[in-house]
């Protein structure tokens, strides 16, 4: 108990000094190797905010990954809040190593990936250690490296940020191929959501935008909240936002966060679980239809590592 007490200790000041070992570990993803020769489809990223705090986007990110994967992707979730992850424990899983302990050199990232079912996994960053909040992902060349060897054999890489628009956050959600923005019919919400969404066309005007309403009564109240968030980017922004699916208010997503279990595996048939999986089908669905990127087209890491400074 005494070496592990000092192991984490190490560990968390090597996080602390924000620098990684010059002798840590390279990691070999098992999806790495191109087979028969085939190049693998480039994996489709999905950066997942909020704006505030509170409205969701961690259920929607571990739930819409679980539903994902029941379609057959390969799918992995990034929990990018770090300092105050809460990706596994959602998912009922306590995880003795996460993102903190790569970063010190002490583990490699396939000794802390969690497999939540068949094709999903999750990749946990650490709750409750301050040196981690600090942490950019962008400037840790060494992480992003092998995350990259990570990606490969994935079909969907889905991104939980962080609350807010700190630089940190704003990269991650400029260098996703795609972002989406939860809301609540809350005037706070709705104006976090669009300052949210200001911020990134600021960076990449371009960039698809798609917004779920959560915690609604009908779909009148989703209908109302997507379009005063379109109407005001359209107004000031010159753009518009997709309006990708709505969660009715419903008592068993509480249940389910108590129980530490998806919602969609704690109550499936639930008129949330039911949203959420539309949603997870709509995203699928977006994939299946739309033509193969290019050989060219970077990864989600490639995008992080040489996006000029927020």
């Amino acid at each position: 108990m005494k070496n592990s007490t000092n192991d984490q200790a190490s560990t968390l000041r090597l996080i602390a000094s924000n620098k990684t070992p010059i002798d840590a570990p390279e990691v070999t993803s098992p999806h790495s190797d191109e087979v028969g020769g085939v190049k693998p489809v480039k994996t489709r990223s999905l950066a997942i905010s909020g704006g505030k705090g509170g409205v969701g986007k961690s259920n929607l990110a571990v739930n819409v990954a679980l539903e994902l994967g029941s379609l057959g992707n390969n799918v992995s979730l990034l929990d990018a809040d770090f300092g105050l992850a809460n990706a596994d424990l959602l998912c009922g899983i306590s995880s003795k190593y996460h993102l903190g302990h790569v970063i010190a050199g002490a583990k490699q990232l396939d000794e802390i990936l969690v497999r939540v079912s068949p094709n999903v996994s999750i990749l946990p960053s650490g709750s409750g250690i301050p040196e981690l909040s600090k942490f950019s992902l962008s400037e840790n060349s060494k992480i992003l490296t092998q995350l990259k060897k990570m990606e490969h054999g994935l079909d969907f890489l889905l991104i939980d940020c962080a609350a807010g628009v700190g630089d940190s956050v704003t990269g991650v959600l400029v260098a996703a191929d795609e972002v989406v923005i939860v809301a609540t019919p809350e005037p706070t919400s709705i104006v976090d959501a669009y300052a949210t969404i200001k911020v990134i066309s600021r960076h990449a005007a371009e960039k698809p935008i798609s917004i779920v309403v959560n915690s609604v009564i009908g779909v009148g109240d989703a209908e109302k909240v997507y379009k005063q968030i379109n109407q005001a980017v359209n107004r000031f922004l010159s753009r518009d936002v997709h309006f990708l699916g709505m969660i009715p208010s419903d008592t068993q997503v509480t249940n389910a966060v108590r129980d530490q279990t998806p919602l969609v595996r704690y109550a499936p048939e639930t008129p949330a679980s039911r949203a959420i999986r539309l949603i997870a089908k709509q995203i699928h669905t977006q994939t299946r239809s739309a033509s193969d990127p290019s050989d060219s087209a970077k990864s989600f890491w490639d995008q992080l590592s040489t996006s000029e400074p927020i």
